[in-house]
């Protein structure tokens, strides 16, 4: 194929894949911290979109982390000539008695699926779909507009009274949770709104 129809292609398959997911894929949205995307969505992306011209393959043997009974996995997620590596970890179980672990097999699964979803998003993949639950989701420098909110719902349009700058779903949930009535992102909360908050708590 021609460099330049290799490029236009890589560009369209990055566009479509890079696309917000439907709504309802993000998985533990009332949690922002927690807020994910399941990596079977990911695959059924990458199969609609790239078809044969993506693979996934697994780099080195499983690293056992026995101190923090955590598992590593290293994998490779190829679009037509771009390669992006993920690494991805798992907690293991051991057996109370004997300290053996009791599903290492599992683990390595749940690993090999983190590490692919990290290689996704260093394609960019997911990005507009959990921009609204990360602090970088509003950073400009992203190139992301975040315009659903949770579960897909209103748009996000809430900006700080001070310094303008859009907030987090965090900050708005800190606001709600703390009765703080005026929009303030967290620098620019006043002090004597969080001591008020401490003295009624």
């Amino acid at each position: 194929m021609d460099p330049k129809e290799s490029l236009v292609l890589y560009k369209t398959l990055i566009k479509e894949l890079t696309a917000a997911f439907p709504k309802g894929t993000v998985e533990n949205s009332d949690t922002p911290s927690r807020a994910s995307i399941p990596v079977q969505a990911y695959i059924n992306r990458l199969e609609e979109v790239a078809g044969n011209l993506w693979s996934w393959k697994t780099s080195g043997d499983p690293i056992i982390y026995e101190k923090e009974d955590q598992v590593q996995i290293k994998g490779v997620l190829k679009i037509m000539d771009a390669e992006r590596e993920g690494i991805g970890f798992s907690n293991i179980q051991r057996y109370a008695d004997t300290g053996k672990i009791m599903n290492l097999k599992h683990s390595i699964l749940s690993a090999e699926s983190d590490a692919l979803r990290k290689a996704c998003d260093k394609f960019r993949m997911g990005w507009k779909d959990l921009a609204p639950y990360r602090k970088w989701g509003s950073n400009p420098g992203i190139g992301i507009e975040v315009t659903e909110g949770k579960k897909g719902a209103s748009s996000i349009s809430v900006k700080c009274v001070k310094c303008n700058r859009p907030l987090t779903i965090e900050e708005i949930n800190f606001l709600k949770n703390n009765s703080i009535r005026i929009n303030f992102c967290k620098d620019d909360i006043p002090d004597q709104l969080l001591k008020k908050r401490r003295k009624n708590s």
